[in-house]
């Protein structure tokens, strides 16, 4: 039986293929990185986000609303304050008022919905649905109605489930806090509650906080 010889070059065989590889390899590469700067349906464009940031400024509050990776608005914006406006994007410091009290009330490590830190952002990532100029104490302040909270404040008793709305002046930011109502004052004006959830997050430890709606920025109370 005569043996069946094969021939093997591997320099003919790389030559062939290597232009097919390098052109597909390159290809590939270019086709995802355009996917990654297209505009994901209902999203500011480049031009847009880029005019509105620098409208606003460094040292502004904004909130920033993002589209998904399913198409769907994000239940919570990012907010953050701007910190650096560049040509191709900008920088924000997370403001994160949830995190910041949790901690504060916790003694070991806590769940947070949203992280902290500086967060860099391209005016092309293509997923900012709308920008908000943050809400700051002093607007606020002028659009409560202090009449209407004393009369929420008249119908509730002590033990009462509620959750209150406050702006925080340390940590410069609107946050949800649900708990028991303990006392109030004969005007409606004050009144103290156990605090036990922070934006639906339970407290490891319960806080006992004492409010003044003729001081303190808050901006709504209702009953669980």
């Amino acid at each position: 039986m005569n043996a069946k010889k094969i021939h093997y070059s591997a320099r003919s065989t790389f030559q062939h293929h290597a232009p097919y590889y390098r052109r597909d390899f390159l290809r590939f590469f270019r086709r995802r990185g355009a996917e990654a700067a297209l505009l994901r349906p209902g999203a500011l464009s480049a031009e847009q986000v880029k005019r509105q940031i620098q409208a606003v400024g460094v040292g502004k509050v904004v909130e920033l609303y993002r589209i998904g990776y399913d198409g769907e608005l994000d239940d919570m914006p990012v907010i953050v304050e701007i910190t650096r406006i560049s040509p191709e994007g900008f920088s924000g410091k997370i403001i994160n008022v949830e995190r910041k009290i949790i901690e504060e009330t916790s003694r070991t490590m806590v769940y947070a919905r949203r992280g902290g830190g500086i967060i860099d952002f391209l005016y092309d990532d293509g997923d900012v649905k709308e920008i908000r100029l943050n809400q700051d104490a002093e607007e606020l302040s002028e659009a409560r109605d202090l009449s209407g909270l004393q009369e929420v404040l008249a119908a509730l008793e002590p033990k009462d489930r509620i959750l209150v709305a406050y702006y925080d002046q340390k940590h410069r930011g609107t946050v949800n806090v649900e708990g028991t109502l303990l006392a109030k004052s004969f005007a409606n004006t004050r009144f103290k509650m156990v605090i036990e959830k922070i934006n639906g997050i339970e407290l490891e430890k319960k806080n006992e906080k004492l409010f003044d709606i003729e001081q303190d920025l808050v901006v709504d109370i209702a009953i669980c």
